[in-house]
């Protein structure tokens, strides 16, 4: 429909502004303004009853604004109601939330706090700990060089021992071969002696025997005093092959000159066990008694071995 200032039309059953009822029969209006589409300005003209349904038009459109801006007015306030709830909602939400940050900062703050604490107590214990594992490691050093010299020493003290043992051993090799060799010497000088001894005693009793006559009870008590002062005066060398031939090897080796040593061994005449002479007097059951042929009856006895008091060394 083009519309125009002055142009008269007809509106009939037809709404043309909202808001606007339709009118009761039709009515010539006229355009005043065209303010843009949708928006204009009538001129009600002339026309039987026209006034009175304009003003009840009014009056119905008015009530009906009325009604309208009432529930447009509710409907706002509904709106702005649900709003604020849900503002307030959200704030509270907000405000609980921001609590909880705040809780949570301040609890990661003392933790954080405590952290820092803990740290520096764990830093000044690692420090302690770090001192005291330099001290010991200084003081394991020291022990390995302590323990390193002993050990040199212990092992030079081992080769002496051993170099020791040697040489004692060794000597008293030399000194038990020394004390066979006397002993066999001093067994040997003994049972000359032992048969010098039987010989001049048998030499004796041969010239003492009296001969036949009135004084043979007194001859015979001589020969019994006789053997007595005899055996009294038994030579050393008998006494000595009485005691043993073990017994007397140190007077025999200084009486022969042997140079002691230095350092002197123990005495190994404890551990050897000689064969023990015959007596001097004494006679074997297996073997007769030597008889001297009488050219030698007034020979002369054989020396004696030189004897010596027996000290043991």
């Amino acid at each position: 429909m083009d519309l125009r200032l002055g142009s008269p039309i007809t509106l009939r059953h037809s709404p043309w502004v909202k808001g606007f009822y339709y009118l009761p029969s039709a009515c010539r209006i006229s355009v005043d303004r065209v303010d843009g589409p949708g928006k204009c300005g009538f001129t009600l003209l002339s026309s039987p009853g026209g006034a009175q349904a304009w003003v009840a038009m009014d009056t119905v459109s008015l009530e009906h604004q009325i009604q309208s801006v009432q529930r447009h007015i509710s409907f706002l306030k509904k709106e702005q109601m649900a709003l604020l709830r849900d503002l307030h909602l959200e704030i509270l939400r907000l405000q609980k939330r921001c609590s909880e940050l705040t809780h949570d900062l301040e609890m990661r703050e003392a933790q954080s706090h405590q952290q820092e604490l803990a740290s520096r107590e764990l830093e000044s214990k690692c420090r302690a700990l770090e001192s005291q594992l330099a001290e010991r490691a200084a003081a394991n050093a020291e022990l390995r060089r302590e323990v390193a010299q002993r050990e040199a020493l212990v092992s030079a003290l081992r080769c002496s021992l051993r170099t020791e043992e040697r040489r004692f051993l060794e000597e008293l090799r030399r000194r038990s071969h020394r004390a066979t060799v006397l002993s066999t010497e001093l067994q040997k000088h003994t049972e000359a002696a032992a048969y010098l001894s039987c010989q001049l005693h048998a030499a004796r009793q041969k010239l003492q025997t009296p001969r036949p006559g009135p004084g043979a009870a007194a001859a015979t008590t001589e020969p019994r005093i006789r053997r007595r002062a005899q055996r009294a005066r038994r030579p050393p060398a008998a006494e000595a092959a009485a005691k043993g031939p073990g017994r007397d090897w140190a007077a025999w080796e200084r009486a022969a000159g042997v140079p002691d040593d230095l350092d002197a061994m123990p005495d190994p005449a404890l551990f050897l066990y000689a064969r023990r002479p015959q007596r001097p007097g004494g006679r074997s059951p297996r073997q007769p008694p030597p008889q001297e042929p009488p050219d030698q009856a007034g020979s002369p006895a054989a020396p004696r071995p030189p004897s010596a008091p027996a000290d043991p060394e």
